[in-house]
């Protein structure tokens, strides 16, 4: 038996009560609990990928008789290369936890949702099956929009958690389709079956494609992709912890690591490129789309938020360049990277009582320790050799060469974005002036500085470690050199206007835009999110309200008043199924 597969994702769910009932108690006590049970299941996984064999399915029970579906673990260099990265990311942040809640209120419901969190992650990345990976997809989702609401008593968090949640069910029941229609189709819905000769292959062109495009939709919801992607902005109303753990390295990998899992059948030559064209238009426009908002946002969670928008569309435009590897080596360094960036913009907030970037300034000097992985993680998402962001981009930019100019150009412009809103982030919050009135920071708890140290190294060599993987070692990691000189070139150039722009002549910039109505125009669109929310709320009120308010008004009314149009809707169903219409 596969132990440690099994317990990988099993003790974090075993600690949910464990960490309540001793959070009650005690908050730290919590908190130590969810690291023990957060830092074994790190060590299942580990040892899972060191002693990894041959691509393994092991069963266990029969878990939902009525499909007859068993309870599975899919062992093989996929899950557990992306099972090693998101434990170890979880663990930390736990960790980083520990000082960074220590005062809050709700450290039982807290940790309780982490550890549920964790295990459901950590079980999705397991399943053997797309039963079992929906039922973790689902309770995930759930866990998000909880932790994004943590802070029940602001009005925005509730509305944050809640629009996570409705947005994100929108892609679900997509997927929900594609799973019910494998699993009346073939009977199973194991991930060996349905992607063997005789499963999802098997079926003509059009069911493919339609079961594809039903996964990739799923994948949207989850990984933020336009046009699903406002949810992740405003998800940023939670404690920073739930933006490192779920916002940026977890949950919203979730849609790529599907991807990846179905990708046998995403690539089928019957298909024609036609489902890979879709996947890599959908990742180039939500990189360029999240790019740009990120250079207006005024948040520094925010920023970062848009930051990741951009970087996942980034993964799904490699997996539609054919690049497997590239968007799985983007998926692991984004979320160090990623991770490491949230938690040192947490230690900020800590330190200063503030997440508005105008009101920052400064901070190299005082914070020494969290500038330092600060810019590690923004040198890393830049593309800096030999950093860890450096070797997934390299790889996608080479895929996009090869396929033609349009692409090219378009993942060149999304790699000027990211250096651009990084060193914009980097320059205004740890350079220039300090605001007037500020008070004076300090550094966080060891407790929060240690998983810093830890992220900042692993973005520093990790890259060493992974390519050594045997999902990725098939590939050459030598880089092109075409694709290094060109984004050598956009980081240069990118980093010289981040420079000139954002803090030399930051305020005359400003005074600028001001002054100028089309850019002050452009910088309120940007800063509105290109007007997407807008759009769904003219939508809601225009056509989705009424139609509520009528359905409303029959489900609510009195029987006798609905009497005649439900038997007439039952009248007509019958009149279709006898004439076979039905």
């Amino acid at each position: 038996m596969i132990y440690a597969a099994w317990l990988s994702w099993l003790l974090p769910l075993v600690g949910v009560p464990f960490a309540a009932i001793a959070a009650r108690r005690s908050g730290r006590a919590g908190g130590w609990f969810a690291v023990a049970f957060s830092g074994g299941s790190m060590a299942a996984a580990f040892y899972s990928a060191i002693s990894l064999g041959p691509p393994a399915t092991e069963g266990f029970t029969t878990w939902f008789p009525p499909l007859g579906v068993t309870l599975q673990v899919q062992v093989d260099q996929l899950s557990v290369l992306v099972a090693a990265f998101v434990s170890f990311v979880s663990f930390l942040v736990v960790v980083y936890s520990l000082g960074y809640m220590k005062d809050e209120p709700g450290l039982a419901r807290y940790y309780s949702l982490v550890l549920l969190f964790i295990g459901s992650m950590m079980g999705l990345v397991m399943s053997g099956n797309l039963v079992q990976f929906y039922f973790f997809w689902e309770v995930m989702g759930v866990c998000s929009a909880l932790l994004i609401a943590f802070w029940s008593d602001r009005p925005a968090a509730r509305r944050a958690g809640m629009k996570a949640f409705v947005v994100t069910r929108l892609g679900d029941s997509a997927l929900l389709i594609a799973v019910v229609f494998v699993a009346v189709t073939f009977g199973t819905t194991s991930f060996a079956a349905i992607l063997g000769p005789g499963g999802i292959p098997s079926l003509g062109t059009g069911a493919i494609f339609a079961l594809g495009l039903l996964m990739f939709i799923g994948s949207m919801g989850k990984s933020a992709q336009v046009p699903l992607h406002v949810w992740l902005p405003d998800a940023m109303e939670g404690p920073t912890t739930v933006s490192a753990l779920i916002h940026a390295a977890t949950m919203v990998n979730a849609g790529v690591f599907l991807m990846l899992r179905m990708y046998p059948i995403i690539v089928l030559p019957q298909l024609s490129g036609s489902l890979v064209d879709v996947v890599l238009a959908v990742g180039l426009l939500s990189a360029l789309v999240g790019g740009a908002c990120a250079l207006a946002a005024d948040d520094i969670k925010r920023v970062l938020a848009y930051s990741t928008i951009s970087q996942l569309g980034l993964m799904f435009a490699a997996i539609g360049l054919g690049g497997l590897a590239a968007a799985a080596y983007q998926m692991i360094s984004q979320g160090l990277f990623k991770a490491l960036s949230f938690l040192a913009a947490g230690s900020v907030i800590t330190a200063v009582g503030t997440r508005e970037i105008d009101k920052l300034g400064g901070l190299a000097k005082a914070l020494k320790f969290t500038y330092a992985g600060f810019l590690v993680s923004i040198l890393a998402m830049a593309g800096l050799p030999p950093l860890v962001g450096f070797w997934s981009k390299d790889a996608i930019l080479t895929s996009a060469m090869t396929s033609g100019f349009l692409q090219t150009a378009a993942v060149l412009v999304v790699f000027a974005f990211t250096s651009l809103y990084g060193f914009r982030l980097l320059f205004r919050v740890f350079h220039g002036p300090v605001p007037g009135g500020a008070k004076a920071p300090s550094e966080p708890p060891a407790s929060m500085l240690v998983p810093i140290g830890a992220l900042t190294v692993s973005v520093l060599g990790a890259w060493y470690v992974i390519q050594a993987q045997p999902f990725l070692s098939s590939e050459s990691w030598l880089p092109d050199a075409y694709a290094l000189a060109s984004s050598l070139a956009v980081l240069g150039v990118s980093l010289a206007a981040a420079y000139f722009v954002f803090l030399v002549g930051h305020r005359k910039m400003a005074s600028m835009v001001s002054a100028d109505r089309g850019l002050a125009g452009l910088r309120d669109f940007l800063h509105d999110g290109l007007w997407f929310d807008r759009a769904y709320g003219a939508l809601y009120d225009g056509a989705l309200r009424p139609l509520a308010s009528a359905v409303s008004r029959l489900q609510t009314g009195l029987v006798e008043g609905n009497t005649a149009l439900l038997l007439l809707a039952v009248g007509a169903l019958f009149v279709l199924f006898a004439l076979g219409v039905l």
